[in-house]
């Protein structure tokens, strides 16, 4: 399962409604180790690129989105998880009884939920399905937006030269009314 849903869940599963292709399923995250987790936080800078340890490839993505999105870098290079890290996404941003299904830092990331008592995800833009598709297979790859720091609706992501720009607007959920202006791009993915 790729969303969250309305029951405390069974197993493992990840905090986002990014429908692409490229989005790992729970049971890959599930026996990532830290090793095999490429991360990204591009802040204050808006981009960056995502690696994998030498001789490993980017095989999915678990997280690649803007928005309200919590956990950290660092949180996975100290091997972090829910009880340790700043946020326990499961707990402290959604209204799970439960949580930490991963065991691993991943379960300090996530896209929070909607006013942060529901078990909706919270709005998001994802980096583009055929960009994600492109780095599948690849050692690293450049993830980034340009646009107006106080007005989510100029945010574009950007390929590294610049030659092609696409809206945060054609990237996230319908559903969703608007992205925070104070959101951040947090990128996490699987390398094998």
């Amino acid at each position: 399962l790729k969303t969250a849903e309305t029951e405390d869940p069974p197993g493992p599963y990840l905090i986002t409604s990014n429908p692409h292709s490229y989005v790992c399923d729970a049971q890959t995250v599930a026996r990532a180790t830290t090793r095999y987790l490429a991360c990204l936080q591009p802040d204050p800078e808006t981009n960056g690129t995502l690696a994998c340890l030498p001789g490993l490839t980017i095989s999915c993505f678990v997280y690649a989105s803007f928005g309200s999105v919590s956990g950290s870098c660092l949180e996975l290079q100290q091997g972090k998880s829910c009880g340790t890290c700043d946020t326990c996404v499961w707990q402290d941003r959604c209204s799970y009884s439960t949580g930490g299904f991963f065991n691993n830092a991943v379960d300090c990331w996530g896209e929070g939920c909607v006013g942060g008592n529901s078990t909706t995800p919270a709005c998001a833009a994802y980096f583009p399905e055929a960009w994600g598709e492109a780095c599948i297979g690849k050692g690293n790859c450049f993830i980034g937006y340009v646009g107006g720091w106080s007005d989510v609706s100029e945010k574009k992501w950007v390929k590294q030269d610049g030659s092609e720009k696409i809206p945060f607007s054609e990237t996230g959920e319908s559903e969703c009314p608007s992205l925070p202006w104070d959101g951040k791009l947090k990128v996490l993915a699987v390398c094998a």
